[in-house]
């Protein structure tokens, strides 16, 4: 009995030391750059300034997603991340309540994000892995744009805010991978005020969300 006991223990040693080692195996820093598509529905604007406030829809439509991350994988499931991000999407200019109008430009915001992920096996294959995530982004600036006859009114303003991340990696051999995800972000209303000669402020919801496209490095 007694040996039966010793050798239960033993084997149970040797497997958890053996999903240790194996955790550490998969335990690396990794590098990814990201290209995409960014998106954004309609969304109501308000400009105030010398006036009363005034009210509106921006009617928005597609742009680019550019950004990098560097992270660190604790085992084969977890892993954290801080990334730069770069999104933008045009837009067909605000019509005002009171009749009157802003013309077309852009939205567009750079941003510092930490996420956290996790990654699991959902097709079978341990060289694709599918992921789920959460971040907290500080949006260092969130600009609104526009533009007419060669001149720009210009709002920017900053805030925080939570994306959520999914997709899959695909391992090519040992160091290199590829990624497809998808990612929606949320910072509610954001305030922007007049840059330069441009005076006033507006304020509209900033909700994009991205189908993006990446390769990283292990390292």
């Amino acid at each position: 009995m007694k040996h039966r006991i010793e050798s239960t223990l033993l084997a149970a040693f040797l497997a958890t030391g053996s999903a240790i080692a194996s955790a550490a195996d998969d335990s690396h820093w990794y590098a990814t750059a990201n290209v995409g598509a960014n998106f954004m529905s309609d969304q109501s604007v308000s400009l105030s300034g010398d006036g009363p406030t005034q009210s509106g829809d921006a009617s928005l439509s597609s742009g680019l997603l550019t950004g990098a991350a560097v992270g660190r994988a604790f085992s084969r499931s977890f892993r954290a991340e801080a990334e730069f991000v770069y999104q933008s999407v045009d837009h067909d200019g605000v019509r005002l309540a009171g009749g009157s109008s802003l013309p077309s430009g852009n939205f567009a915001s750079t941003a510092l994000a930490l996420n956290g992920l996790y990654s699991f096996n959902l097709f079978g294959r341990e060289e694709v892995r599918t992921y789920v995530g959460l971040g907290v982004a500080w949006l260092t600036e969130v600009d609104i744009d526009f533009e007419q006859g060669g001149q720009e009114l210009s709002y920017s303003g900053d805030g925080f805010g939570l994306q959520l991340l999914a997709g899959a990696r695909y391992e090519i051999g040992e160091r290199w991978f590829l990624d497809a995800g998808l990612r929606y972000l949320s910072a509610g209303e954001v305030t922007m005020d007049g840059e330069g000669a441009t005076t006033g402020r507006v304020r509209a919801d900033y909700e994009p969300w991205s189908a993006t496209l990446g390769i990283g490095w292990k390292f």
